[in-house]
């Protein structure tokens, strides 16, 4: 990076109102420099043109600054921020600089710089950034993705809207297919084996049933009249419910490990009730051997059958366990789908929230400001604050705005200078018409009074020479011949020279009255080119009341600029 030495510690106050206005190739070479910047500078204008802007670089700027500023520009947008530049003798002087693209038929031909008074406070904060730039601090801000804009932002809107909704129906649709998995599991796990345990201790009483009624088949015997029919059917309610048991055995299916191990405890005592205990009392009852039968219930069935009744509770017990913590699990798992779902809405809340300031700060304000910024502009103010915010569409337009505002600006500014050149070079040129008039007039009068004079004389020439025809008349009359003959010549010589003298008057005075023609005419030029010049000073005073239209009377107070825009 070039450095610009000396420096010296004398700084040049900005006067409110003022633009330095340059204007440099692709190159960074200057092409245009207004007069503000060429006195506030120090060079001339000769010393500024063709030269690399980097004259005026102070040693204080970072490069990151610059490196940040062409950067923006080669990005095709503004860049505005608090500059140091530095005088010819070696001093300094602060300016809100703004930096905007020339361009020509949208392509960039150069850059234009339009730099104004910074105010104090903005001054020490781009001191104290500046200073952490050096030190090899880079800033941050949180802000929209300059890609970001209306168009994109509403389709990254309605894809982020979608996701949520989405989300929520994966969350929905997913949590109601757990609960009828679960609801699935309680009924066929639980609910039917529960509902199966009760059909089998139905059973098991009703084969206890049986059995007392086969018990009691005497009696039976004796009172029905038909003891083998009564013994068959109650042989074949026995068969019965031992095929049933089985079958209720081959539903129950083991959900936990607990489950299935007083399942398979229950299957056990149950085929030894059946295999062991009802088979062996269907054959004796089938023998008609009812105190076979009586022995048999007592010692064999009627224990096989409390011990099937005690696996039936426990397989109960075991399947209200595994039902409850099924309970459990559910409830547990649809508090997790409840804590996810709320906390997916949460944080689409937030998100939704965030992105919106993001987007009301970075699209829309900046909108509002391009909006309320040409208003100004139509109402003839160019002295509000540049912004260059926003991203996306609405930072385009922010950044056209900006753009046009200060080609308005310095363009009412060059007009103002023509103006007041063209005002001055009339008042010269008013003076020197008028004393020309002044000098034509003297020279006029004179002219005149030569040229009465010169008529007098002629007058007198003319009376001359009619004398002198008359004597040469009277002489030639003379009868002496040599007097007469000399008085004759010197007739004849006095009417020669007196009409060669009446041409020669007559030729100066023809001569004196073109040179007042001449005189009269000049004059009139003169007044003319006065009038002329009077039409032109106006123009210039109409030029004069355009460019005031754009000058407020009074600037209105500004926020304070960021060091880097």
């Amino acid at each position: 990076m070039k450095q610009n030495l000396p420096v010296t510690i004398r700084q040049t106050e900005i006067p409110p109102g003022a633009n330095l206005v340059s204007k440099t190739d692709l190159k960074g070479l200057i092409t245009y420099a207004n007069e503000a910047f060429v006195e506030v500078s120090g060079y001339t204008l000769e010393e500024l043109l063709h030269r690399s802007h980097n004259i005026v670089r102070h040693p204080d700027m970072p490069p990151a600054a610059f490196a940040e500023m062409w950067a923006t520009l080669q990005r095709g947008h503004p860049w505005r921020g608090m500059v140091k530049n530095r005088c010819k003798d070696g001093g300094y002087y602060w300016v809100d600089a703004c930096v905007v693209p020339i361009t020509r038929h949208d392509q960039v031909t150069g850059y234009m710089s339009v730099r104004r008074h910074a105010a104090p406070e903005a001054i020490a904060s781009a001191e104290a950034l500046y200073a952490r730039m050096a030190a090899g601090h880079k800033p941050r801000r949180l802000q929209l993705p300059r890609w970001l804009g209306i168009r994109s932002g509403m389709r990254a809107g309605s894809l982020f809207v979608a996701a949520l909704m989405l989300a929520g129906g994966v969350l929905g649709i997913g949590g109601l297919t757990l609960a009828d998995r679960a609801f699935s599991r309680l009924y066929h796990g639980q609910l039917e084996p529960v509902a199966a345990i009760g059909a089998i201790e139905a059973r098991l009483s009703e084969s206890h049933t049986t059995m007392l009624e086969i018990r009691l088949a005497r009696r039976d015997q004796a009172i029905a009249g038909d003891p083998s029919t009564a013994l068959e059917v109650q042989v074949a309610r026995l068969r019965a419910n031992r095929d049933e048991i089985h079958r209720l055995l081959d539903q129950l299916k083991g959900t936990t490990e607990e489950v299935t191990l007083q399942k398979l405890r229950l299957t056990e005592a149950l085929t030894h009730y059946t295999d062991d205990g009802l088979r062996w009392v269907e054959q004796a009852a089938a023998r008609d051997n009812l105190a076979q039968v009586d022995r048999l219930v007592a010692l064999r069935v009627l224990p096989l059958e409390q011990d099937a009744m005690a696996a039936a509770v426990d397989l109960r017990q075991a399947l209200l366990g595994a039902a409850q913590g099924e309970y459990g699990d559910t409830l547990e798992r649809n508090a997790r789908i409840r804590y996810f779902a709320a906390a997916g809405i949460l944080f689409g809340l937030l998100v939704v929230a965030l992105v919106g300031h993001m987007f009301i700060r970075g699209i829309v304000d900046p909108l509002n400001a391009s909006i309320r910024r040409l208003n100004r502009i139509a109402q003839g103010d160019l002295q509000g604050e540049i912004d260059l915010s926003g991203t996306g569409e609405s930072g385009q337009l922010n950044h056209a705005a900006a753009v046009m505002q200060l080609h308005l600006k310095v363009m009412i500014d060059e007009i103002a200078l023509a103006a007041r050149r063209i005002h001055r070079h009339c008042a010269t040129l008013n003076t020197a018409l008028y004393e020309v008039t002044e000098h034509s007039e003297e020279q006029h009068e004179r002219v005149y009074a030569a040229i009465t004079a010169l008529d007098a004389a002629m007058a007198e020439t003319s009376d001359l020479g009619v004398r002198a025809e008359r004597l040469l008349h009277l002489a030639s009359q003379q009868e002496s011949p040599g007097t007469g003959q000399a008085l004759v010549q010197d007739a004849r010589e006095l009417a020669t020279a007196t009409r060669l003298a009446a041409f020669g008057a007559e030729e100066v005075a023809r001569s004196m009255h073109q040179v007042a023609d001449l005189i009269v005419e000049n004059r009139g030029e003169a007044q003319r080119a006065w009038l002329a010049s009077e039409a032109l000073k106006h123009t210039a005073g109409e030029l004069k009341l355009l460019v005031d239209y754009f000058e407020p009377p009074a600037p209105a107070p500004e926020a304070e600029p960021m060091a880097l825009a």
